[in-house]
C-alpha cells in the first residue's frame, strides 16, 4: 500500500470498489464494466430510471458521513434521530412532535397503510400514482379505491372528493405526482384539504418537493400547523441524493405523527441521519442540484417539441413522455442505445417515465430516442 495514502481514503477506495463490483453480480452486471454476461464487455447504460440523483451526495454531506463512522459502534441513532427532528421541525415551522421519522418516506407509506389497516379503513388513491401505500394496504386486507385520472391524466379531486366514504379513512395524494410530474392546483388541492380532513386523514406525499418551481404551488404543510388532519411526507432521497441512507419523514399533528412513530420500525443508522442533518443545511448544493436537473429537463424538452413528440409539464426530476410504442418494447431498444429508461405504469403502457440525468447526458437519451423511434 503507498504509504502516502490515508487510512480514510483507502476505507473510502475500498467500499466503493467492493460496493460497486458486489451490486449485480449474480446478474451479471457490473457497475464499473457494464454487462460482462458472455465475453464482451459494453459500457454501462446511463440511469433514467430511478429518479434518482446523479450528483450524489453533497460535499458537505460526505463529511458528515465520514465523522459518522466514529460513532457506528455506538447506540447513537435515537441522539442523531432527535437532532433531525428538532432541524426538521426548525426548517417547516412547526414544533419536533409534530415530525415522525421513518427508513425513507417509504416507511412513513407503510406505516400509514398500516395505521388505516388497523382501523379497518378504506384507502382512496389515484389510478396512476407511486404505487407503494396501495400495495402495502392491500396486505392489509385494506379497501384500495383507485379513482380514475382526468383526460389530462391529472389527480381528479372532485371525483375523488364524491368517492370519500364513510369507512374512508385515508386518502392519499402525491403532490408532484409520480409518474406523471404535474402538480394539483394549490388552491383547489387546499380546500379539498380542509374539507376531506373533517372526514379522513388526508396523507400528502410531497418527496419532489424541492424541485417544484411553479409559483403557484405551496406545500400543505402549512394546514398541519393550523391543525388539520392531514400529513405531509418528504424524503432525502431525492434533491439531497441520500436514496440508499434511508431517511424520509412526516409532519402532520402530534397525535398523529405519535401513533405513526409507534408502528416504525427504527431502522434508521446514524450514517444515514448525520448525513441528512447536513444535506438539508447545505441550499448550495440543494439549489445547484435543482439548477442541474433544470438544465437537464430543458434539453430533453427543447427535442420534443422539435420533434413534435407529447409530454407532461414536470414539477419533478423526470418526465412523462408519450412515445407511441409499447414500453416493453422501448425500454429494451433504449438500452441498446446506452440508456435505462423508466419501467412500465399501466394502462398508460405507451408512455415512459424519464428520470434526469447530468445535462450533458441527456443527448444521450434525444440520440437513442431518434433512432428508435425514427
Amino acid at each position: 500500500m503507498n504509504n502516502n495514502i490515508t487510512r480514510r481514503d483507502w476505507l473510502n477506495k475500498s467500499a466503493t470498489v467492493l460496493g460497486s463490483s458486489f451490486v449485480g453480480a449474480i446478474a451479471g452486471f457490473n457497475p464499473l464494466l457494464g454487462n460482462t454476461k458472455g465475453s464482451t464487455v459494453v459500457n454501462t447504460p446511463i440511469r433514467m430510471m430511478f429518479n434518482e440523483n446523479p450528483y450524489g451526495p453533497s460535499q458537505v454531506a460526505r463529511k458528515a458521513m465520514r465523522k459518522a463512522f466514529s460513532e457506528s459502534n455506538l447506540y447513537s441513532m435515537r441522539y442523531a434521530k432527535a437532532e433531525f427532528k428538532i432541524l426538521m421541525a426548525k426548517l417547516n415551522g412547526v414544533t419536533p412532535e409534530h415530525i415522525a421519522v421513518g427508513f425513507g418516506s417509504g416507511e412513513i407509506l407503510k406505516k400509514a397503510a398500516l395505521m388505516n389497516g388497523i382501523d379497518k379503513g378504506e384507502l382512496i388513491s389515484p389510478a396512476l400514482t407511486f404505487e407503494t401505500i396501495n400495495r402495502f394496504a392491500k396486505t392489509m386486507k385494506s379497501n384500495v379505491k383507485r379513482i380514475p385520472m382526468d383526460n389530462k391524466i391529472g389527480i381528479d379531486l372532485d371525483r375523488t372528493a364524491e368517492s370519500v366514504g364513510s369507512r374512508t379513512k385515508l386518502i392519499y395524494l402525491c403532490n408532484p405526482n409520480n409518474p406523471t410530474g404535474s402538480i394539483m392546483g394549490t388552491d383547489q388541492l387546499e380546500s379539498f384539504c380542509k374539507t376531506m380532513s373533517k372526514k379522513s386523514i388526508v396523507f400528502v406525499d410531497e418527496a419532489y418537493h424541492e424541485y417544484v418551481t411553479d409559483p403557484n404551488y405551496r406545500s400543505m404543510i402549512n394546514l398541519v400547523k393550523k391543525g388539520h388532519n392531514v400529513m405531509v411526507s418528504r424524503t432525502a432521497s431525492k434533491v439531497h441524493g441520500l436514496a440508499g441512507l434511508r431517511v424520509g419523514f412526516a409532519i402532520t399533528t402530534p397525535e398523529i405523527a405519535k401513533r405513526l412513530e409507534s408502528y416504525l420500525t427504527d431502522s434508521l443508522n446514524v450514517i444515514g441521519l448525520r448525513a441528512a442533518i447536513a444535506s438539508y443545511q447545505d441550499e448550495r448544493f440543494q439549489a445547484h442540484s435543482v439548477e442541474q436537473n433544470n438544465r437537464a429537463k430543458k434539453i430533453v424538452t427543447n427535442h420534443l417539441d422539435n420533434k413534435g413528440i407529447e409530454y407532461l409539464d414536470s414539477q419533478t426530476n423526470f418526465i412523462f413522455i408519450k412515445t407511441g410504442m409499447n414500453i416493453a418494447e422501448f425500454q429494451p431498444a433504449m438500452e441498446k442505445n446506452g440508456v435505462i429508461v423508466g419501467r412500465p405504469f399501466p394502462p398508460y403502457n405507451k408512455w415512459c417515465r424519464l428520470s434526469m440525468a447530468k445535462p450533458e447526458e441527456m443527448e444521450n437519451f434525444n440520440t437513442g430516442m431518434d433512432r428508435v423511434l425514427g
